[in-house]
Order: structure tokens, then C-alpha cells, then sequence
């Protein structure tokens, strides 16, 4: 007798595996594993298709400028727009970004920032959804950024390019709860009544960049929102549907 023989002779016998149990380990197997593939995907936030910022390796943006948040994000839109073969090249100087909003969600802090060309149509954008918290200034790896692309403008409609800040933003719903957040088509305007299924609620509207938004936990059984931009004196400038992105 062999050794590989003698050592296969004195080897138990291996038992039998459980029917039952080898079905259930593989139904908990299959279940798992269709689990993670249907995890809902993250939609948010500026409905952007053709423009995802941060994908774009900016061989001069190593660093963030200090001085708070809005000289921080000036300084890579700077960087951004410099770069050939971005969304952003050829827009020229930008204004300083402006605050559109920040708020609370199920995610963490969510801020957006808007800052447009001077001498040119065009939108750049900046924001931070639960990677920031709002101390200090926010590190390049905190921030989503670009400019420009094209946008979702609704089930029914193609893609359009971003190129007004009242474009930017929307009403938002996937797995860290509803939020609406954009910037007034109306430079009057200084709150929007926001009214929707299980929502009817006022949002002030900013002075500076006519930002608006806030979480809308109430709002989980509503597609879309209508939002009524109001005056200071309280009479209707405008209204919109905002209708939220599916996927």
C-alpha cells in the first residue's frame, strides 16, 4: 500500500449533504446576491447626464484654497473650467459661487453651490451630500463639481443643456428620503409653496443666489411637486412642476 493509498484508507467518510439545508444555503445565496444588484442607485442631485464632475483627473487641482467654502470651490471651478476637453472650457471667468442651499437630510448635510460666467450663458455647479460637515471648508474628495452638460428635463422630454442656474436641482426621492432644492426662475421672489402628495409646506427663497430647498420626508408617495414662486406682498410670480427622476 501507497502512502496517498494508506492515507485515503484511513480518511473518514464523508458524510452526506442535507437536501434540505444545501437548498436553503442556496436559495440564501441567490437572495443575497439579488440584494445587492437591486440596492436602489442613488440619483441625486443635479440631474446631470452628460456632465459628472470629479470623474476628470485636474493635473493642477491638488489642493483646496482656504478661506471658507465658497473661495474653496472657486478655486477648483477655476481649475475645472482651465482644462481642456471639459464642460466647463471656454466659459472665461466665473462670478463667486452662491450658496443655493443646505440642509439636513437622512444622508447627512447637503449644500449646493451655483456660480456662473460673467461674459458667457452657462451654469457651474458644486455640491456635497453627506460628505461635508459644514465646518470649515470642503476638500475636493467632499465635493461633486462641474459645469454644464446636459440635465433630465422630465419624463417626457429630451435632455436639455444646463446653461441657467434655475435649471440646476429638482425634487429628488431614493433610499436617503425625499428632497427638492433648486434656485427661483424669479428674482422677486422671496418664498416658493411647495404642494404635492402628502407635502404642503412654504420654503424661503435666498436674496443672494434665489436658492431654495429642504428635506421633504412627507413627501415619499409623491412623483412630482408644484412649486409657486410668491412675492414679497404675497402674490404668485409663477409656478412649475418638478417631477422626480426614476432610476
Amino acid at each position: 500500500m501507497t502512502h496517498d493509498t494508506l492515507i485515503t484508507a484511513l480518511a473518514p467518510a464523508p458524510e452526506p449533504f442535507d437536501p434540505e439545508w444545501s437548498r436553503e444555503t442556496l436559495a440564501g445565496i441567490r437572495s443575497a446576491g439579488r440584494t445587492v444588484a437591486l440596492r436602489p442607485r442613488r440619483v441625486r442631485r443635479p440631474v446631470l447626464i452628460g456632465a459628472v464632475a470629479a470623474v476628470l483627473t485636474l493635473s493642477t487641482a491638488t489642493a483646496v484654497a482656504v478661506g471658507g467654502p465658497e473661495e474653496a470651490i472657486s478655486g477648483l471651478l477655476d481649475q475645472f473650467i482651465e482644462q481642456p476637453n471639459t464642460t466647463g472650457n471656454g466659459l472665461g471667468k466665473l462670478e463667486d459661487p452662491q450658496l443655493v442651499a443646505q440642509f439636513r437630510t437622512e444622508n447627512g448635510l447637503f449644500t449646493a453651490w451655483v456660480a456662473t460666467p460673467t461674459s458667457a450663458d452657462g451654469v457651474c455647479y458644486a455640491y456635497a451630500d453627506g460628505t461635508w460637515d459644514g465646518v470649515g471648508s470642503p476638500t475636493k474628495d467632499q465635493l461633486d463639481y462641474g459645469c454644464g452638460g446636459q440635465i433630465w428635463a422630465g419624463p417626457d422630454a429630451p435632455p436639455a443643456e444646463l446653461t441657467r442656474p434655475d435649471q440646476f436641482g429638482g425634487f429628488f426621492k431614493d433610499n436617503e428620503g425625499p428632497l427638492l432644492y433648486g434656485v427661483s426662475p424669479y428674482a422677486d421672489a422671496v418664498s416658493v409653496h411647495v404642494q404635492g402628495k402628502g407635502v404642503d409646506r412654504t420654503l424661503p427663497v435666498r436674496a443672494d443666489s434665489h436658492g431654495y430647498g429642504d428635506a421633504l420626508p412627507e413627501a415619499g408617495q409623491a412623483p412630482a411637486v408644484t412649486l409657486t414662486f410668491l412675492a414679497a406682498d404675497g402674490h404668485e410670480l409663477g409656478s412649475k412642476r418638478v417631477v422626480a427622476p426614476i432610476g
